[in-house]
């Protein structure tokens, strides 16, 4: 089977439709549809001149501004890393009445992962569920081969990219660390010279600080595109349909009485502090975790057709030297440094500290924090997660 690689909904219009890219929009979704099983045609190192960057031995996407996440074999194994820690915090692939909906065989069911990643959530579930159509979404072409008829990978922006889907199409959509990472530019405006960050500093916006000559188009007046993927998700969603929402809260909780996160993890506080402040400057709605459930109310869904899971995450695992809490630990730096710029592109903080900070983090998550509370202080430091479901009714 030819390989294909789908893209719908980017800053720039295609240049005809959407059979340019082997695959046609279509308006209604038929239950006598077929969806064949297709993969990225894109590697790494097969990409197009321009469309990728190498900033600090880092490959990046080029051509949007909204994914600043590396696009490399490092980011495809960290993500497959996470998916497997998030197995075992839930655990297992989701929540809900996810199997009663699709055992289902009184119609054709379909499944929809928005942000899929490396695809690897979106390929269990259609082993999982063999008669499912499984199709999974995201900006970067970073998905695993596979074999499966039953598994589509397609390169679609979201919201924008969405409307190819049809008014009721999906039986499950699925999203998972999303929360942070859908934002849009506000305008190609000239910017503002001076921009005052979360911690206080100053920052000139033109420039970029890693030294790059590509193009900042950040301005405090970023928007956050979340609430619209619901809304779209909604629309997309069967009567009877569920949503399933898996999000950190991006804040970190001490569990000791008498001491603070900050006393006992002061590197992993402090860049905390600097990423929530990237993702404000970035146009993030940093506290709509707390406010998830309005959000799907806004979008359509009954406040009583909503359920939620918290669940909690040590930073430094009770056995730091066990495989688990080694994967754990390289888990929590290995993402940060993935963020590396966008933190330093919002102006926060230096390489240089960035740089002192993250190794401080590789001690603290270990089980060797400087903190006030010793070295296992980490051990009582808690990242809040949540995970929604809601149906369409």
């Amino acid at each position: 089977m030819p390989s294909m690689t789908y893209e719908y909904g980017s800053d720039e219009p295609p240049e005809a439709s959407g059979s340019r890219y082997g695959y046609a929009p279509y308006p209604n979704a038929s239950d006598d549809d077929e969806i064949e099983s297709r993969h990225s045609a894109l590697g790494v190192n097969e990409l197009a001149d321009g469309e990728y960057f190498v900033e600090a031995e880092r490959t990046y996407n080029n051509t949007t501004w909204v994914y600043r996440l590396p696009a490399d074999q490092e980011e495809v194994i960290r993500q497959d890393r996470q998916h497997y820690i998030m197995l075992a915090a839930l655990p297992g692939l989701y929540r809900g009445p996810v199997e009663d909906i699709l055992s289902d065989r009184s119609r054709h069911r379909r499944l929809l992962d928005i942000g899929c990643g490396t695809g690897i959530w979106t390929q269990e579930m259609a082993e999982l569920f063999p008669h499912v159509d499984c199709i999974g979404i995201d900006l970067m072409p970073l998905q695993h081969d596979h074999q499966m008829r039953n598994c589509t990978f397609m390169r679609v922006f979201a919201p924008t990219g969405l409307k190819i889907f049809g008014d009721n199409s999906f039986d499950v959509i699925h999203l998972r660390q999303m929360l942070h990472a859908v934002c849009r530019k506000a305008s190609a405006s000239p910017l503002t010279p001076l921009i005052r960050s979360s911690t206080g500093m100053e920052t000139n916006a033109h420039a970029s600080p890693t030294g790059s000559n590509r193009s900042l188009w950040v301005s405090p007046l970023q928007t956050n595109e979340y609430p619209a993927v619901l809304r779209e998700a909604h629309r997309m969603l069967r009567p009877g349909g569920l949503i399933l929402i898996h999000e950190p809260q991006l804040q970190l909780h001490s569990a000791w009485e008498g001491l603070t996160h900050v006393d006992l993890t002061p590197c992993l506080a402090k860049m905390m502090d600097l990423l929530r402040g990237a993702q404000q400057f970035r146009g993030i709605d940093v506290e709509l975790f707390s406010g998830m459930d309005s959000v799907l109310v806004d979008a359509g869904f009954q406040s009583d057709a909503i359920d939620v899971y918290y669940h909690y995450r040590q930073v430094c695992a009770e056995d730091p030297a066990s495989e688990d809490g080694q994967n754990q630990a390289i888990n929590i730096v290995s993402y940060l440094h993935a963020a590396r710029l966008i933190i330093l592109e919002s102006g926060v903080t230096d390489e240089d500290t960035f740089d002192e900070l993250l190794a401080g983090v590789s001690e603290e998550v270990c089980g060797r924090s400087n903190g006030r509370a010793g070295p296992l202080g980490g051990q009582g430091v808690l990242s809040p997660w949540g995970y929604w479901w809601a149906m369409k009714r």
